[in-house]
């Protein structure tokens, strides 16, 4: 009887284990006899066949939306197949086609991933995804666009864009890029990257976006506003930029619009394209990409050469060199500074340099200690005020390493990359180097190009990257390892003169100006720079996405090896040029400024620990993303800013026509080694400075991208910035400052763009707007400090540009015109550059408007060239940009500032041949 209910009991179980068995292989095998429906062309009932596997089994997967694409296909229903192929091909990585497949359908699969690919973004997350679902503001600049518009620099492509105050200085950076209404001194607190590779200085943060990147070599500029971009680290603080580089594939599919639209030679195995440019201001260029195709890899090269004399300054005040800028300067000036001038020793040495250099015209006094001082005689000041402006006047009339003083503001920059990829693997160099001008200091200060002042960064990475794709995951590893450094050629040139550098001049000097007294004289001298910093990351995540979750985790690691400050090498300049073949004077002479205790020389840690996961809370309607990251830094044993933690979370509606976004982000700013240990003769360091923080709200609505000739967006932000880092008096020693964390700020910002850009058309347009409110509500180093607006930011900003094409008897042409408002920009009292009084003492930079053109003709007979005149300026209109740094010179007490503004170049031309092979 137990045996009898035992068996039972047996028979029950595998009954109903194969009942449940049947039930999933059923559920699973309506896929399998659907696909045969298909294939003996029971179009209909394979269809509801497919919906049934959907009920039953509760998932909707790649094959799913594969057979539906073939079903709708063959039922003519295009429209419903491409939105299953869009489905299919976003549900699965790779191998998307098989041989047996349609025509039709291999062609609509190519088709919707050329689309999703104009749609996807990489740099918010670190992986591909939607540009309308990413949790962030973000612009994407297509190549064709930029060529379009005949930009001829990464900086002319900003300046389009809403968000950015730039002001370009020509300068030791070309630019300074102000982003969502934070000025800082450089720009460093924007993350810049190549293919997701950092490009920004490893030692000052700062990010030289100059015009050397070759643009013939970029597939789009990726534009993310705000610190979104939390998965980055302590850089992405306002913002990212992320440059892709084309591919083979796409190198290949060149086309010289409108006529060879099929060109494409995929036959050959090299590719290539070029830029050839001359215009204004003796400005010559050289842009050129390669690609080439093994069995086993493709290959690609870029480079790039650009030089300019840019534009004569000399008409603007503070460039106007010559011996006459010195009546410029009061008397009021001079007496002030030789008063400080003085010379001290025994009293026996004190005579004897009277006697030497004429007892009427100093006075000597006797000091606690024995010892005597020798100073200027009040009775004598203007005597000898005279003698010092006689002296100073033949020192800006002199020859000064090899040239007579002049303005001068040469640029020569170049760059030169390559990569080589096969399947998953992808490994490349790059490097670059930029000569610029010292065009920071007017000229009673600093001498130009011509005379030797230069900065010279250079710059060279090597990176790999690895990205395999599964099912379900994706693995990746990106490792770089970059040199950030100076060439010989920096130097500053300035002058030691009684109205301004006094610390090269003897008070003796007042009689014999340009001999060496005490090792000092009345002449220009030569400041040389040097530092070089090397770094090391590698950083790892992995993807999971199934069904509606989806998740990234990395973890990331640097390890880098820092100077703290600069070498410098001062020695006097002569009427011979500079010459270096044989020594490297800062690299090899040079010392700090104060070294510090335990030397110059610093071993730095990061790490890096993040993760964000997105959940579909309603069926490809509402999204949820949450993530974050941990980062800990570390210098030596004992400094850094220690471990800290920033998350994100957002919210986005994707409903029929628009979708909505409300994020919340936090994002760091690690001050830069410059920032924590460049020292003076009155700053010290601070390496124990922590990181800056953001907290930034937002909210975004776009309508959804697709094939609307109209699409459009707009957002709100407002941020939060504390312990920002500035100057201070150090707490240890009053008569020292010391950079600290200070500072606190508050900026809301508003922007909209429109994109009309209808297909089979000839017009295309965009429209964008600006809206900046940006405050500094506190500072701990100042007493009573009152709230002040962020200086150099304009409220208000308007870009707009259109662009029609059309052919003529076999001859092609495009015309684009672009136009640009920058509402004026505060500068002066109650503003963060209270020492600049701006434009003809007005407290403003002044508003402008500026049109720039391009006009593009090819004709058919040579449709692999094209020819492209782009005019900047159109109405030659005089504006400016606020000055570099503080923009605190003046022509009494900084002298040796930095200056107020720069006059921007008048109308310009640039003639560019482009050819396509």
């Amino acid at each position: 009887m137990r045996q009898y209910i035992l068996y039972c009991l047996l028979g029950l179980l595998l009954c109903s284990t194969q009942v449940f068995a049947q039930k999933a292989d059923t559920c699973a095998s309506r896929l399998a006899i659907a696909r045969d429906m298909y294939d003996g062309g029971k179009l209909n009932d394979a269809l509801k066949l497919i919906e049934e596997f959907y009920k039953c089994s509760g998932q909707r997967t790649s094959d799913y939306f594969k057979l539906k694409a073939k079903i709708y296909l063959a039922l003519d229903s295009n429209s419903y197949s491409l939105q299953n192929i869009a489905e299919y091909v976003k549900s699965k990585p790779g191998n998307y086609i098989t041989d047996d497949d349609p025509a039709v359908f291999k062609s609509m699969v190519q088709y919707v991933q050329d689309s999703l690919a104009e749609r996807q973004i990489s740099s918010v997350s670190k992986r591909p995804e939607d540009i309308d679902l990413t949790p962030a503001s973000v612009i994407v600049i297509k190549s064709a666009d930029m060529v379009k518009r005949g930009y001829g620099n990464i900086v002319d492509l900003l300046s389009d864009l809403p968000g950015f105050d730039i002001s370009r200085t020509n300068s030791v950076t070309y630019a300074n890029i102000y982003q969502r209404g934070f000025r800082q001194e450089n720009t460093e607190r924007t993350l810049f990257m190549i293919d997701g590779v950092e490009e920004n200085d490893v030692w000052s943060n700062i990010a030289y976006i100059s015009r050397q990147y070759p643009l013939t070599n970029i597939s789009e500029v990726e534009v993310i506003y705000g610190p979104a971009s939390t998965l980055y680290g302590p850089r992405a603080f306002v913002g990212a930029i992320n440059i892709i580089t084309k591919s083979y594939k796409e190198l290949t599919r060149i086309k010289s619009q409108p006529f060879t639209a099929n060109a494409d030679s995929a036959a050959l195995g090299l590719h290539a394209t070029a830029n050839l440019s001359y215009g204004s201001y003796n400005t010559r260029n050289l842009d050129v990409t390669i690609g080439g195709k093994t069995s086993n890899f493709t290959y690609m090269l870029s480079g790039a050469y650009y030089q300019s004399n840019e534009r004569n300054l000399d008409f603007q005040s503070f460039y106007q060199y010559g011996p006459n800028q010195v009546d410029k300067i009061s008397d009021a000036t001079y007496t002030t500074n030789l008063n400080r001038l003085s010379y001290t020793g025994t009293q026996a040495a004190v005579d004897a340099a009277l006697a030497k250099y004429g007892a009427t015209n100093f006075v000597k006094t006797q000091n606690a200690d024995g010892s005597y001082t020798a100073r200027v005689n009040p009775a004598m000041m203007s005597t000898l005020i005279a003698k010092a402006r006689a002296a100073d006047k033949a020192t800006l009339a002199s020859t000064v390493n090899g040239n007579p003083l002049s303005y001068a503001n040469s640029a020569a920059d170049w760059f030169v990359s390559g990569k080589i990829r096969s399947d998953n693997f992808e490994a490349g160099f790059r490097t670059w180097k930029l000569k610029e001008s010292f065009n920071y200091y007017q000229s009673l200060y600093a001498a130009g190009t011509n005379n030797g002042s230069a900065w010279a960064p250079i710059n060279t990475t090597l990176y790999t990257n690895y990205d395999k794709r599964m099912e379900n995951f994706t693995f990746s590893n990106l490792s770089s390892y970059e040199i950030s450094g100076l060439d010989n050629a920096s130097n500053l040139v300035t002058a030691n003169t009684f109205y301004s550098e006094l610390g090269r001049l003897s008070l003796f000097n007042l009689i014999e100006p340009t001999s060496l007294i005490d090792g000092n004289k009345n002449s220009f001298s030569n400041r040389f720079y040097y530092y070089k910093g090397q770094q090391f990351r590698t950083d790892s995540k992995v993807t999971y996405t199934k069904n509606k979750f989806s998740i990234l985790g990395g973890f990331e690691y640097r390890y880098s090896q820092l100077q703290g400050d600069y070498l410098t090498l001062t020695s006097f300049a002569t009427a011979d040029p500079i010459d270096q073949s044989s020594v490297a004077y800062a690299q090899e002479q040079g010392t700090t400024a104060t070294l510090a205790k335990g030397g110059n020389q610093y071993n730095t840690t990061d790490i890096g620990v993040y993760s964000q996961a997105t959940y579909q809370l309603k069926d490809s309607l509402l999204y949820a993303t949450a993530g974050g990251r941990f980062d800990y830094n570390r210098i030596n044993t004992n400094a850094g800013f220690g471990q800290v933690f920033s998350p994100k979370v957002a919210l986005v509606a994707s409903l029929k026509k628009m979708v909505l976004k409300l994020i919340y982000s936090q994002g760091i700013q690690n001050p830069s080694q410059f920032t924590k240990f460049s020292t003076s003769t009155t700053r010290n360091a601070n390496p124990t400075l922590r990181a800056e923080k953001i907290r930034n709200y937002e909210f975004i609505i776009l309508n959804k991208h697709g094939v609307n000739a109209l699409n459009w967006d707009a957002s709100v932000a407002y941020s939060s910035i504390i312990d920002a880092v500035s100057s201070g008096p150090d707490p240890a020693n009053a008569s020292r400052t010391i950079n600290q964390n200070n500072g606190q700020y508050t900026i809301f910002t508003g922007q909209g763009n429109l994109i009309y850009h209808p297909q089979n058309s000839h017009w295309d347009a965009y429209f964008n707007v600006t809206y900046t409110r940006a405050r500094q509500t506190a500072n701990s180093s100042v007493v009573d400090f009152q709230k002040q607006i962020i200086a150099d930011i304009a409220p208000w900003k308007f870009n707009a540009g259109a662009n029609y094409a059309f052919i003529f008897n076999k001859n092609a042409f495009n015309i684009n015109l672009r136009g640009n408002y920058v509402d004026a920009k505060p500068v002066g009292d109650g503003t963060t550059v209270p020492a600049n009084s701006g434009v003809d003492g007005t407290s403003y930079i002044p508003r402008f408007v500026v049109f720039n053109s391009a006009l593009s003709y090819q004709n058919k007979r040579y449709e692999r060239l094209t020819l492209q005149l782009v005019v900047n300026n159109l109405l030659n209109t005089l504006y400016y940009s606020p000055g570099p740094r503080n923009a605190n010179a003046n022509f009494t007490n900084a002298i040796s500032g930095f200056v107020p503004y720069v006059a921007q170049r008048d109308r310009n031309f640039l003639l560019t041949l482009k050819f396509d092979l």
